[in-house]
């Protein structure tokens, strides 16, 4: 498997631009230890050129991961070299600008713990041979200072990266989320009326009514389950006003009666007696449609008894065949979806077999509104 994507890998002109500074860094290195140093002639001051413009060359080539190491070697033969004492004198500040450039780029682009060795183990090694060469700790340390400052750099660069993708990755997740909850709840809510379609019509002995509501059922499906929807929705609920108690029992008689023009048997009890915040009457109502179109596909033909508090709703059939073919048309998000949006407004969502081998579906709200 290829290894991780960094954060941040240079392109061709950004090597360029470094390859470019360090050797300007290189020949003006070179041009001051000529004017500083005028005992430094010959062999050792080209090969002490050549291998600072070798180094300089390789970030060009190779990702900084790997450059890191061979400008560490350059800087170990230029302080154990003939440029030892214009390395001790300062004068080599082309070993400065590497280390800090090479190691702010390496900073940002090492993929795991081995390639972070690969970059830094070579400077500290360099450190240790200043420390070696000069007899003094604090020449190890301040050689490490260019070292260190450009890796802060580049670890700060990296972080602003990753917060950014962070930030376009919530963003894009959040969007989603959102288009996912509100697929789903489009299925839940077409399920339940195509469902007493298909009764109506199978009654009516309508086949090809049947079947156009039945591929219709079908086709949300295979979206739905494609999608693989998102149990919890990531949009808040609408929270503002309440609803009275008369239009929530006309809410709920509506949906009890449209149940029974499809063929449904079922028996409606209780009611709610003062006012429900909306969303809480939202979720209680497609709690209820939830339950009554399970019903209808899980347990074709059995009473359903629907009984309402000022707290919550029951819905309950005993054990009855199932369709095939409605039992077919579920994607198994209805439930784990209403679970997930009870639970937005304070309330719980319990569903499972019941004592007589039925199935009962019940969500409990919190107190109503006053």
């Amino acid at each position: 498997m290829p290894p991780e994507s960094s954060p941040f890998e240079p392109g061709p002109r950004s090597r360029a631009a470094h390859a470019t500074l360090l050797a300007v860094s290189a020949a003006g290195t070179v041009a001051l230890v000529i004017a500083l140093f005028p005992t430094l002639r010959g062999a050792g001051l080209w090969l002490g050129a050549a291998a600072m413009l070798a180094a300089s060359a390789a970030p060009a080539f190779v990702r900084p991961v790997v450059a890191a190491p061979v400008v560490a070697a350059a800087g170990c033969y230029l302080v154990l070299g003939p440029w030892a004492e214009a390395t001790a004198s300062g004068a080599a500040f082309w070993v400065a600008v590497a280390a800090s450039l090479v190691s702010s780029a390496a900073a940002q682009t090492v993929r795991n713990r081995v390639e972070a060795a690969i970059a830094f183990v070579p400077f500290a090694v360099f450190a240790a041979t200043v420390g070696a060469s000069s007899h003094s700790v604090w020449g190890a340390l301040g050689s490490l200072a260019p070292m260190l400052g450009g890796t802060t750099v580049g670890l700060g660069m990296r972080l602003r990266v990753a917060q950014r993708e962070r930030r376009a990755l919530a963003a894009r997740q959040a969007r989603a989320d959102e288009r996912l909850a509100l697929a789903a709840q489009l299925h839940d809510l077409a399920t339940s009326r195509l469902t007493r379609i298909v009764l109506v019509a199978r009654a009516a002995d309508q086949p090809g009514i049947e079947s156009d509501a039945q591929a219709a059922l079908a086709d949300l499906r295979r979206v739905v389950v494609g999608l693989q929807t998102a149990e919890a929705p990531s949009a808040p609920l609408a929270t503002g006003g309440v609803v009275a108690p008369g239009a929530l029992e006309g809410t709920i008689t509506a949906a009890v009666d449209r149940a029974r023009d499809a063929g449904q048997r079922v028996t409606l009890t209780g009611s709610a007696s003062a006012p429900l915040p909306r969303a809480t009457a939202d979720c209680l109502t497609r709690v209820l449609e939830e339950g009554l179109a399970n019903a209808r596909k899980h347990a074709a033909g059995a009473p359903v008894d629907v009984e309402v508090t000022d707290h919550g709703l029951l819905v309950h059939n005993p054990s009855a065949p199932a369709d095939p073919v409605l039992a077919a048309t579920g994607s198994g998000t209805g439930l784990r979806g209403l679970a997930a949006r009870t639970a937005l407004v304070g309330g719980t969502l319990r569903h499972g077999p019941s004592a007589d081998g039925g199935w009962t579906v019940q969500a409990e709200f919190p107190a109503v509104a006053r």
